[in-house]
C-alpha cells in the first residue's frame, strides 16, 4: 500500500498539473485540487495506520492465518482506493472509512473467532437478515425503460444526511452463512429417511427466494450469485460432515436434487427474462448497447479500454467523467485505461490469486468451516467476475461493485468480513493440523 500512496500523489498531481491555465498563476481550481491532494494524502494515511493496526491484529489472533489473503486484499483495496480517489476527490474520505471499517471487522472477527460455530448453529436469524438487507436492496431500486434507452436498477438504500448504502454486498456474505448453518444443522432435526431430499428442499427454498430477487429488484447478478451461494454448500455437505453418526445422502442423490433445481432456476430465469420488461432490456441492451441510453452505456467504457491500449495513457490522463458511475460500475474500464491491458490483466491476476487461496484454504478447513470457506470465496470470485464480465460485454450489464476495488461502503465492509472469516478458518485447520500430526507422533 505505501506504493499506492505514492501512486496516489502521482496520479492526482498529473490531474491537477492538466488543470492548470497558460497565466502560470494558481487559480481557484488549483488551489482547491491542491487542498484535495493533502486531504486526500492524509486519508491514506490513515489507512495505512489502520492496515498495519490489522496485520498486528492478525499476529495477534490468527498467528496462523494466511498472510497472502490479506496481502492481496490490501493491494486490491489500495488500487481501488486511488481510482475513486482520482475520480471523484469527494468521494475518498468515504472509501476511506469504508476501508478502516473494514479493517475493524476483520479485526474483530478475529478476536471472537471462537463465536463462529455459534453463528453457523443459528442458520434463521442470518437467514432473516439476509432478507431485510435484500429487501432493502430491491425496494429502493428502480429502472428506467422507455423510448428503447436502458438504465439499469440501482440497489441504493437513501440515509438522509448521511451516503447511500447498497446492502446486497453485505447480504451475499450474510446469505453465505446462513446457507452453511442449514446444512450443518440440518442432520440434527431432520429424520434420516429426509435426509436425502434435504439438499432439494434447501434448494428450492433459495430458488424461490433468487426469483423473488430477480422479480422485485429487476438485477440478474445478485439473484444468481445468492442462488449460486447457497447451494454450494449443499453440494459440498456429506463429504466431511464431523461430528454427526447420521448417514448423508450419497453424491450422486445430491447431484440429481441440485441439478433439478438448477435447471429449473434456469428455466425460470430465461422466462423472466422473456416476459418482464426489466430484464429483457438489459439483455436487449446488452446485445445491442448502441441504441439511445441515458446512463449506464457499456459503449463509453469500450472506447475507454481502446484507448488504454496495452500500457495505458498513465496515472491521472484518462478521461474517467466520460463514463456512467466510473467510481463503482465501469471502475474496471478506468484502471484499463489508464494502466492498459497489463494494468487489466493484473486485476485478473489478483483476484484470480484470491481465489485460489480462499480455494486452498476450503480444502483444508473441515466441516462447517470448509462450507463456510467456499461459500465467502465463491461470493468474491463471482462477484468479480459478474463486474468485469459486465464491463467487457460478456454479459449482460449489472449493478454491481468490484470486490474490494469499486466504492461501495456495505461491500466493503462485507468483503472484509469474508476475508476475516477466511483468515480464522484458515488459522484454525492449521492449529487443527498441527494438534493431528503431534497427536499421531
Amino acid at each position: 500500500m505505501v506504493t499506492c500512496t505514492i501512486f496516489a500523489v502521482v496520479a492526482l498531481g498529473l490531474e491537477q498539473s492538466s488543470a492548470r491555465g497558460e497565466s502560470g498563476g494558481l487559480s481557484e481550481t488549483e488551489l482547491l485540487s491542491a487542498a484535495s491532494l493533502w486531504g486526500t494524502a492524509g486519508w491514506l494515511t490513515a489507512v495505512l495506520v489502520g492496515g498495519a493496526a490489522t496485520m498486528r491484529a492478525i499476529r495477534q489472533w490468527a498467528p496462523r492465518g494466511n498472510e497472502i489473503l490479506f496481502s492481496l486484499m490490501a493491494l486490491l483495496m489500495g488500487i481501488g482506493w486511488v481510482f475513486v480517489a482520482r475520480v471523484d476527490a469527494r468521494l475518498a474520505s468515504e472509501q476511506a472509512v469504508a476501508m478502516l471499517l473494514g479493517f475493524a471487522a476483520i479485526a474483530g472477527i478475529l478476536a471472537a473467532a471462537d463465536c463462529l460455530d455459534w453463528f453457523l448453529s443459528r442458520p434463521g436469524a442470518c437467514g432473516l437478515a439476509t432478507v431485510a438487507l435484500l429487501a432493502a436492496g430491491s425496494f429502493a431500486s428502480g429502472a428506467s425503460v422507455s423510448a428503447g434507452a436502458y438504465e439499469p436498477p440501482r440497489q441504493l438504500l437513501d440515509l438522509g444526511s448521511l451516503p447511500s448504502i447498497q446492502p446486497y454486498g453485505l447480504a451475499k456474505i450474510v446469505a453465505a452463512i446462513a446457507a452453511c448453518g442449514l446444512a450443518t444443522t440440518a442432520p440434527r432435526w431432520l429424520t434420516p429417511r429426509l435426509i436425502p431430499h434435504r439438499h432439494a428442499a434447501g434448494a428450492s427454498v433459495v430458488m424461490i427466494g433468487a426469483w423473488t430477487l430477480l422479480i422485485i429488484g429487476g438485477e440478474l447478478a445478485s439473484s444468481v450469485i445468492v442462488f449460486a451461494t447457497a447451494c454450494l454448500p449443499l453440494w459440498l455437505d456429506g463429504d466431511d460432515l464431523v461430528g454427526s453418526d447420521i448417514p448423508t445422502a450419497p453424491r450422486s442423490t445430491r447431484a440429481r436434487a441440485l441439478s433439478g433445481v438448477i435447471a429449473t432456476y434456469a428455466v425460470g430465469v430465461g422466462v423472466l427474462i422473456t416476459v418482464y420488461d426489466r430484464l429483457s432490456a438489459q439483455v436487449q441492451y446488452w446485445l445491442n448497447p448502441w441504441v439511445e441510453t441515458a446512463e449506464a452505456t457499456v459503449v463509453d467504457a469500450a472506447f475507454a479500454i481502446s484507448a488504454g491500449g496495452i500500457s495505458g495513457v498513465g496515472p491521472g490522463l484518462g478521461a474517467p467523467q466520460l463514463l456512467h458511475q466510473p467510481h463503482n460500475d465501469f471502475i474496471f474500464a478506468v484502471v484499463a485505461e489508464e494502466l492498459g491491458v497489463l494494468g487489466g490483466a493484473a486485476l485478473l491476476i489478483a483476484f484470480a490469486l484470491l481465489v485460489g487461496v480462499g480455494t486452498g484454504i476450503a480444502q483444508r478447513a473441515q466441516g462447517a468451516h470448509r462450507l463456510l470457506a467456499a461459500a465467502v470465496t465463491s461470493v468474491i470470485g463471482m462477484q468479480a467476475f459478474f463486474s468485469i464480465a459486465g464491463v467487457l460485454r460478456l454479459l449482460p450489464h449489472t449493478i454491481g461493485a468490484l470486490p474490494f476495488v469499486a466504492y461501495g461502503p456495505l461491500a466493503m465492509i462485507g468483503n472484509c468480513i469474508a476475508v476475516g472469516l477466511l483468515l480464522a478458518i484458515s488459522d484454525a485447520s492449521d492449529a487443527g493440523s498441527r494438534q493431528l500430526q503431534a497427536d499421531e507422533s
